[in-house]
């Protein structure tokens, strides 16, 4: 029987970015209409000191785990099957225990929708579990970009011909067409993931550990809870705002991501690693 979680907070009116990457990947431009911003963060190493300036040494991207079709139709009210459960416990008593604690305190990011609520909840859950813990676990903030961007009509032509696959498959699609529709479908949620990251986060909360060092060491772990194909999309925006865009990220053009499992972005190292449940293979 599947859990309900009341969210904690829910974003539903869109505001202004207020940082633009000067560093894009060449396969994934970031579409940035203009804007009026009161500020603008473009160089790596000052979006690098506004994730220390908050105590995130790091951004773990996950995805939801195993679902079932929904009775009513509605892709958003597909739930976990138990076997999704199990995924999603599964990952916050091993990666999330061992990797990833602690979580930034004042809230993980996650899609409203129920499936990946109910991985978010069962992942931390189980993390505090085994770490023998209950301080300092972090509120849900839901936010309804991290849906809304992965039901575009374009998106969802490309998902049913294409299907779960790695993210190169879609950017260097044979067909140019295709190529191109996927760089713009997928460019547009990697930019309103830096938008959700920057307006629930960095500009809430970048005063709250001034007092830690921007290049620290033993910083917090940003929880990021999303969707398959466009989750290592969100993983490369975010990689190239902090001047990450080398051979390194071809772990997350190249990786077909599996359930509960994802990405975890190390913003002063610059580095990308995959975060993978025991026994389980991503290639």
């Amino acid at each position: 029987m599947a859990k309900s979680f009341a969210p904690v907070s829910l974003t539903l009116q869109r505001r202004h970015m207020t940082f633009v990457p000067s560093i894009q990947h060449p396969l994934l431009p970031l579409p940035f209409p203009e804007r009026t911003c009161e500020s603008k963060k473009t160089n790596p190493r000052e979006i690098q000191d506004s994730f220390g300036k908050c105590g995130i040494d790091q951004v773990a991207f996950i995805r939801h785990g195993n679902t079932a079709p929904s009775a009513t139709g509605r892709d958003f009210d597909r739930q976990l099957t138990d076997l999704g459960r199990r995924q999603s416990s599964a990952a916050g008593a091993s990666y999330g225990s061992s990797r990833l604690m602690p979580y930034y305190k004042h809230g993980a990011l996650c899609s409203p929708a129920p499936r990946c609520v109910e991985t978010a909840q069962l992942f931390l859950d189980a993390s505090y579990k085994t770490a023998n813990t209950s301080s300092g676990k972090p509120p849900l903030i839901l936010d309804s970009r991290m849906y809304d961007g992965t039901m575009q009509p374009e998106g969802s032509r490309l998902f049913r011909s294409i299907g779960y696959a790695p993210l190169r498959e879609y950017l260097e699609n044979p067909d140019a067409n295709d190529a191109n529709a996927a760089k713009f479908v997928l460019g547009e949620y990697a930019r309103t993931s830096l938008d959700v990251i920057w307006e629930e986060v960095i500009a809430k909360h970048d005063s709250d550990a001034a007092e830690k060092r921007a290049d620290s060491k033993n910083g917090e772990t940003l929880l990021f809870f999303a969707h398959a194909i466009y989750l290592p999309s969100a993983v490369l925006g975010l990689a190239s705002a902090v001047g990450c865009i080398g051979e390194e990220l071809d772990i997350v053009l190249d990786t077909n991501t599996q359930e509960a499992q994802g990405y975890l972005m190390h913003i002063h190292d610059q580095t990308v690693s995959l975060l993978q449940r025991p026994g389980e293979c991503y290639m």
